[in-house]
């Protein structure tokens, strides 16, 4: 039976990957990781496949499976994959730089090594840990580890007798990584030091090219030791990678990896200018073979402006080289004249710079510091085009902080007030804020998240139309978004916000009902003039107009966008343009200049009292989310 307990097991090495505790146990059991993944229920839908998706992930019945079979527990399976090893590494999260990722485009990055992993023959050859064969550690997976912290030499990559990048499939003739599989060549029973690459051609009828077989345990090649700078950075980064919080360090780890990969774009996307400014940088002729190696293995019909800027931002598989480019990059990330620097290598840019787009990509997410350096330089380098100045690109800079439920359609006073002092059109800003705060939590397109807080995709256009002359004023714009970046940050850190999304959901379809509006009608006429009372229509309109005020109320939304309002087969009848007129009559603190009647007044204030404690009732039927776990959708529905 699938999944049952195999009769022996291993222990994983603390930090140990997935598929290197896979084939240990391979190779312990004389099994083949192929047969081993179908017990394990690791295999893909055709059986034959070995996704190498779980090296940064597994699902929760993958994790199960394979937790059931090889007798660990569910954390310990967790453990194995990268994710969990280094979750202060934002690369590898499938939401980075405001976008939600595919696998797929994880490894088309480049910023994490799933096709093949660097290694330390001297720790493949001594393994820690009462461990009687080899093991892979997770961290030789991640491009900023080309450093041994234990035995102090540079990583190799490349296995010695083939070629091939190791733990890799291997390389074709033609210059193409064969297909990624979790374990390569994985119906071969190896040594877990053992070259898994195949050699030779793909042209054999009957089976595939056999593994080399090479022990990359076994030194073929003269050891090179970094220097001590070298060494600090790489612990520094390892640091980084393992903390996910960031709490001991004055910029958060996202922010400090951000920077270095800008830096390093900048780097490699300049070159040689940079070799100009620092002339006394370590390993330069190393940055500069691999460069023009990654530019020389483009063809002829790659050598667009999107494969140009893949290969310069990848960082280089060689460790000597990734060493020499990140220590160079920190360098000038931490240079007392970081500023002048950065202006240098961004002058040489111009608007076909291959490297625009990623660099814009990152930008938001990088430190304030580097921020301040980028922006009079990157503000040249913007899209020139008339929407930018209305429509600024709005990444998700608050993603995992910020969450879409707790903003509502209609933002309170008090969130409004660090906007006001910009001048700009109240009523168009205030719509236009809360639209773009739900992008900053999470993602998307700006109609996406009009339609999530319940507008329509006219309402955001119109909205953004309204602001555009003011927009283009100035430097409105930047204040802008500044503004909104401070106050997304305010209210991330808000303890218990409303669950604002909650509210509306609750109120989908909600009508005041009957009974409740009896008892505010009973109430509102004591109060009036005996003489006044029989001129009020208590008609079904003014029923709309109530329901709609209290929608408002409690999801601190427009009236006019209420669902008693805005759906149903009646929309354009008389009673709705009248329950309208109603709803504006009684929109008191809208309209402080228009001298509201007595019953306007009274009918109000009753309709809040009772707003208040349907808010309440809504807010205990569902605890408040404080984490970030909101039903944003990529395809909102409107109200």
């Amino acid at each position: 039976m699938r999944h049952r307990p195999l009769p022996r097991s291993l222990n994983p090495t603390p930090g140990e990957a997935l598929p290197s505790f896979l084939l240990r146990l391979s190779y312990r059991l004389s099994v083949k990781p192929l047969d081993l993944a179908e017990h394990c229920g690791l295999l893909g839908a055709s059986r034959v496949t070995f996704p190498s998706r779980h090296l940064v992930q597994l699902g929760p019945e993958t994790a199960d499976a394979l937790a059931r079979s090889s007798r660990l527990s569910v954390a310990e399976v967790h453990d194995l994959t990268l994710g969990r090893q280094a979750p202060g590494f934002p690369p590898l999260r499938l939401n980075y730089l405001g976008r939600k990722r595919t696998f797929e485009t994880i490894v088309a990055e480049g910023w994490s090594f799933t096709r093949f992993s660097r290694y330390c023959p001297e720790c493949l050859s001594n393994p820690e840990h009462g461990s009687m064969t080899s093991s892979w550690p997770g961290f030789w997976r991640l491009p900023m580890a080309f450093a041994c912290p234990r035995h102090h030499r540079y990583l190799d990559w490349r296995c010695p007798a083939c070629g091939n990048p190791a733990f890799s499939a291997g390389i074709t003739a033609a210059g193409r990584w064969r297909p990624a599989q979790l374990i390569p060549n994985p119906t071969t029973v190896l040594h877990p030091a053992q070259c898994r690459s195949r050699i030779g051609d793909d042209d054999h009828i009957n089976r595939p090219p056999p593994a080399c077989g090479h022990r990359l345990d076994h030194h073929m090649s003269p050891v090179i030791r970094p220097s001590l700078d070298v060494l600090h950075l790489q612990q520094e980064l390892l640091d980084l990678a393992m903390d996910p919080t960031g709490l001991h360090q004055a910029v958060s780890g996202s922010e400090q990896f951000a920077d270095l990969r800008a830096a390093m774009l900048l780097i490699c996307g300049t070159w040689p200018v940079t070799a100009q400014l620092f002339p006394r940088a370590a390993k330069l002729d190393a940055i500069d073979t691999d460069i023009d190696q990654r530019l020389r293995r483009l063809t002829a019909r790659q050598k667009k402006v999107t494969h140009v800027a893949r290969a310069l931002d990848t960082p280089p598989a060689d460790s000597v080289a990734c060493a020499a480019l990140m220590l160079l990059a920190r360098h000038i990330l931490d240079g007392p004249d970081r500023a002048e620097r950065i202006d240098a290598l961004l002058s040489r840019c111009t608007r076909q710079w291959p490297g625009r787009p990623k660099l814009l990509r990152l930008e938001p997410h990088c430190s304030a510091g580097l921020r301040t350096a980028l922006r009079p330089r990157l503000d040249a380098l913007r899209p020139v085009s008339a929407d930018f100045l209305a429509f600024f690109p709005q990444t998700a800079t608050h993603q995992g902080e910020l969450d879409a439920a707790t903003i509502p359609q209609h933002l309170p006073g008090a969130w409004m007030e660090p906007l006001q002092p910009l001048g700009a059109p109240i009523h168009p800003l205030r719509r236009d804020a809360a639209i773009r705060l739900v992008q900053m939590a999470h993602g998307g397109t700006r109609r996406q998240a009009a339609l999530y807080l319940g507008f329509t995709a006219a309402v955001s256009h119109n909205t953004s139309a309204q602001l555009r002359s003011w927009q283009s004023a100035d430097d409105n714009a930047r204040q802008y978004a500044d503004t909104l970046g401070g106050l997304a940050s305010q209210l991330a850190a808000t303890d218990s916000p409303v669950n604002y999304e909650h509210r509306r959901a609750h109120l989908q379809s909600w009508v005041l009902p009957q009974d409740d509006w009896k008892k505010i009608i009973e109430m509102v006429v004591q109060q009036l003039e005996p003489a006044q009372r029989h001129r009020i229509r208590w008609d079904r309109a003014r029923h709309l107009a109530a329901s709609a005020i209290i929608w408002a109320q409690v999801t601190q939304g427009d009236w006019q966008w209420s669902p008693m309002l805005r759906n149903g087969p009646n929309i354009g009848s008389v009673e709705i343009k009248r329950a309208r007129f109603g709803a504006y009559e009684l929109t008191l603190p809208v309209f402080p200049s228009r001298e509201p009647g007595r019953l306007a007044r009274l009918l109000h204030n009753a309709l809040l009292e009772h707003a208040d404690k349907l808010a309440k009732q809504i807010d205990s039927e569902r605890p408040q989310r404080t984490a970030v776990t909101s039903s944003f959708t990529t395809d909102p529905k409107p109200l």
